[in-house]
């Protein structure tokens, strides 16, 4: 009996306190059907729900009652929806902007009290533009040259990789910060740019990118490094130097030999190759030091570049000391894919 007893003076106080304003107390309510929005899905279908309290305490939707929705909340312009048999409305919302906010309210009347939704915010997702499968040919150059770089750029919003259209490619030398040139996405989304770059010698990677700025609204790229983990290099060949080549007769009929052959530098004078290791140098002799040149052994180089012979302190080396001959001996490097041949300072021994 004391429950009922409550019940009844709530349920009292509700119909008294609704037949204070003798109004229909509405309630909105605003669901979107899908957020975020994408490249793919550019439209949000906007649904509100009215429910309203009447003067006698009873609850339902609210039929027939205009609302005004504003589908972007500082730039757009409001509109005025009716609700139908369920008390719903809905609209069609294509955001141009990352965050979009929707609002709906209903005026007070006679009849109807003011009542405000909570603001629905949309969001945009922008979506990777992935460069892939990059390719640069050639890989070596040697002068101010055109290089070739190929790919394709895709984007995926769960249903697959979509080729990217209507967009171009941009080549840029990372190691000057320089863009090289762009070129236009087909409709695969493959890119064939043939672009000049300075050959100044060092490695050259290059960010491989589709060009998208940075308010973009549905995209952001995503270069070929950061897409594969491999970034594409151009390679420009450099002359390294020989320091402190030596020959000493060291044991009877033995000539010992050391040296270094050392990376080119840069303008600012920065190391340009870091992997001098494993390169194979060739020791010769001449008697006059000019033409005749003989071949005597190869040497291999460590990791800075150093090479010589065991009786010059340098356990790791193969090589025996050469035969000792009176005259005049230098090393010789044949060059490789990032370095030019190079030619030591001629040393006389006796």
């Amino acid at each position: 009996m004391l429950v009922l007893a409550i019940a009844l003076i709530v349920n009292l106080a509700t119909v008294r306190a609704a037949d204070a304003t003798g109004k229909i107390q509405p309630t909105i309510t605003l669901t979107a059907d899908r957020n975020p929005l994408d490249v793919d899905h550019r439209t949000a279908v906007v649904t509100g729900t009215v429910t309203a309290t009447m003067p006698d305490g009873s609850t339902g939707p609210l039929t027939d009652q205009q609302v005004e929705v504003n589908p972007d909340v500082g730039a757009g312009q409001p509109r005025t929806l009716t609700t139908d048999g369920d008390g719903r409305f809905s609209l069609a919302v294509t955001p141009d902007d990352r965050s979009t906010i929707v609002e709906a309210a209903i005026q007070e009347t006679d009849r109807v009290a003011a009542a405000s939704a909570p603001q629905l915010w949309l969001e945009v997702r922008q979506t990777a533009a992935r460069a892939s499968s990059c390719e640069v040919t050639p890989a070596r150059v040697t002068k101010t040259t055109p290089i070739t770089v190929t790919g394709t750029v895709t984007y995926d919003t769960g249903a697959g990789p979509v080729p990217l259209t209507g967009r171009n490619i941009v080549v840029r030398d990372d190691k000057n910060f320089q863009i090289l040139g762009t070129a236009p996405l087909n409709a695969a989304g493959a890119f064939n740019a043939t672009v000049p770059i300075t050959a100044e010698p060092g490695f050259h990677p290059l960010h491989v990118a589709p060009d998208i700025p940075s308010d973009d609204l549905y995209f952001y790229p995503v270069n070929c490094g950061n897409a594969e983990g491999k970034v594409p290099v151009v390679v420009a060949p450099g002359t390294p130097r020989f320091a402190n080549f030596s020959v000493a007769f060291n044991e009877p009929h033995r000539a010992g030999v050391f040296g270094a052959i050392e990376s080119p530098l840069g303008p600012n004078g920065e190391v340009l190759f870091y992997d001098m290791e494993n390169l194979p140098i060739t020791i010769e002799w001449s008697r006059n030091g000019r033409t005749h040149w003989r071949h005597l052994g190869h040497l291999i180089s460590m990791d800075n570049g150093i090479f010589g012979t065991r009786d010059r302190g340098l356990p790791e080396s193969e090589s025996d000391p050469f035969p000792a001959r009176a005259g005049y001996f230098r090393a010789r490097f044949g060059g490789n894919n990032f370095l030019y041949s190079a030619i030591s300072p001629v040393v006389r021994a006796r």
